[in-house]
């Protein structure tokens, strides 16, 4: 790969190798009661007994139950019960009536996440304590007429009024040593990107890993010490 003398290149970014943790926040608002949807955590079948729900995966894990909070007074089957469904697909409505810190999503944070499953969630709400952990309701957003909400439950313990605002954390992956680059060096933010190499006008491709909304993973195609081209090719080819 190029390694041409930097003080003889327009601008331009190094690939180098740094730790990235993919954390994203969102602001959120405390409200008094919530509704959510249930996700399907692999592809399988929601089945009901009474009042209880299990979903049954179709390979390997068997059959959970689906744990509800006792605040929670109505759920309801969006899916025929005991057909197969895709993971991720909403298998559940449910109204919980206790304080919850609801976090609205933007499509482009939605895709981001990538149905990933948040490793740790933290919260914080505006002149309340410190940081806390706060279990999401669900992993995956709820999308009612276009827009994506994720909501977790606020411990007791934590001073809330409804109408209070905070901030959601949910920390998604981290990659140490890894090979990286700024954002704008990059064209793509998920799984195969491009990028220019000095001295030709043809984009050069590379997978692309985790980002932490700075810099972005090289996965394949770059070595540490590669140089490329600032800005990357899909803003340069829209000038």
């Amino acid at each position: 790969m190029p390694t041409a003398a930097t003080n003889d290149l327009p601008a331009h970014a190094v690939a180098d190798v740094r730790t990235i943790t993919d954390v994203m926040t969102i602001p959120a608002t405390v409200v008094a009661g919530t509704d959510y949807a249930v996700t399907a955590p692999e592809v399988g079948t929601l089945r009901q007994r009474g009042t209880a729900f299990t979903f049954e995966a179709s390979k390997g894990s068997g059959r959970r139950k689906i744990n509800l909070a006792n605040t929670v007074t109505t759920a309801s089957p969006i899916v025929p019960l005991g057909i197969e469904v895709g993971k991720g697909t909403p298998v559940l409505a449910v109204h919980d009536t206790s304080l919850t810190l609801r976090a609205a999503m933007t499509p482009t944070q939605v895709l981001r996440q990538a149905q990933r499953t948040p490793s740790v969630v933290r919260a914080q709400i505006d002149g309340s304590r410190g940081p806390f952990t706060c279990t999401l309701n669900d992993p995956l957003p709820t999308e009612q007429a276009g827009n994506y909400e994720l909501s977790c439950r606020i411990p007791t313990k934590i001073p809330s009024v409804v109408g209070a605002t905070g901030v959601l954390a949910l920390t998604l992956a981290e990659r140490a040593d890894v090979v990286a680059l700024p954002l704008e060096a990059v064209a793509g933010t998920r799984d195969k990107g491009s990028v220019y190499l000095p001295g030709s006008r043809a984009p050069h491709p590379v997978s692309l890993g985790i980002t932490d909304g700075a810099y972005i993973e090289i996965t394949k195609g770059l070595a540490a010490g590669d140089i490329v081209l600032i800005p990357s090719p899909s803003i340069l080819d829209a000038q």
